[in-house]
Formats: C-alpha cells, sequence, structure tokens
C-alpha cells in the first residue's frame, strides 16, 4: 500500500514538472522581438511647429504638408483639419467702444497635401501674431497600404 501512495506521489510530481517546463518554454517563445515604433514628423514650409514669426507664415502657407518617420521615410498625406483661432475687433454699436473676441475656423481637406487657394490667401491677408494654427487628424498611407494619423501641428504665431 505504501508503494502506491509514493507511485501516485511521483506521478503527480512528474506532471507538476512537466507543466511548469512547457509553461517555462511557451513564455520563452511567447516574446515578441522588441521593436521601437516609427517617430513621425510633421512639417509645413519646412517648419516643425506653428511658434514662428506671421511674416514667415504668410510665406509658408501655400507649401505642402509633409510627413517623416524616423528614418528619412515620406509618407504621403491623405487628410488633414485645419484649425484656425484668431482675434477680431469690432465697434459696439451701442457703447461706441471697440470690442475683440476670439473667432475659430476649421475645415477638413482629403486627398491632398495643400491648403486649397482660398484658405491660403485668407491667412496671407489676415494672419496676425497671436493667432493660433493647428493642423491635426493627419493621416498618412504606410507602405503596406494601411493609414495611420500621426501628430499635429500647432503653434501661436509671433
Amino acid at each position: 500500500m505504501l508503494h502506491i501512495v509514493i507511485f501516485r506521489a511521483m506521478r503527480i510530481f512528474a506532471a507538476v514538472i512537466a507543466l511548469a517546463v512547457t509553461v517555462s518554454f511557451a513564455h520563452a517563445q511567447a516574446k515578441p522581438a522588441a521593436t521601437k515604433p516609427a517617430v513621425y514628423t510633421v512639417t509645413l514650409g519646412g517648419f516643425r511647429d506653428a511658434n514662428i514669426p506671421a511674416v514667415l507664415f504668410k510665406r509658408i502657407v501655400d507649401s505642402a504638408l509633409t510627413v517623416r518617420d524616423d528614418k528619412g521615410n515620406s509618407y504621403p498625406v491623405v487628410r488633414f483639419r485645419i484649425n484656425y483661432t484668431f482675434a477680431n475687433t469690432f465697434k459696439d454699436s451701442e457703447t461706441q467702444q471697440l470690442k475683440t473676441f476670439r473667432d475659430f475656423r476649421a475645415a477638413d481637406f482629403y486627398d491632398t497635401n495643400r491648403l486649397p487657394e482660398v484658405w491660403t490667401a485668407s491667412l496671407k491677408d489676415n494672419a496676425r501674431k497671436d493667432d493660433e494654427v493647428i493642423l491635426n487628424n493627419v493621416i498618412i498611407r504606410l507602405k503596406n497600404g494601411k493609414k495611420l494619423m500621426v501628430p499635429e501641428w500647432r503653434g501661436k504665431l509671433k
């Protein structure tokens, strides 16, 4: 009877060892190779953000929006959005005082990496210090055909 108890204990011990070896082997095999994700940079007219003088912004506003990864590869822009916030001044008809408020314009653009002529003409005429420009929702097409949203291009004009 003692030999039956010992035999069962040995079988349980062998099963536990086999399970431990299987789990550790499977765990070692399941580790994927560590890959560093690409870092994407969005530029307009060669600038990484809009923290530039308004005069300079007016010169580059009709430039193409470009996206490159950290290896220098360029990617086509599928779509993007502009958010433009600016100060607007008017004369109050009741008090005859000048009042200023913040105004906002936004638009989405598809299958292009440039702002349309209507937008560039307006921005060239009206861009001023302290206006905020954000080009966001920038979607690129990767080499494998998939689409990816990349960081926004933003800043306050000086």
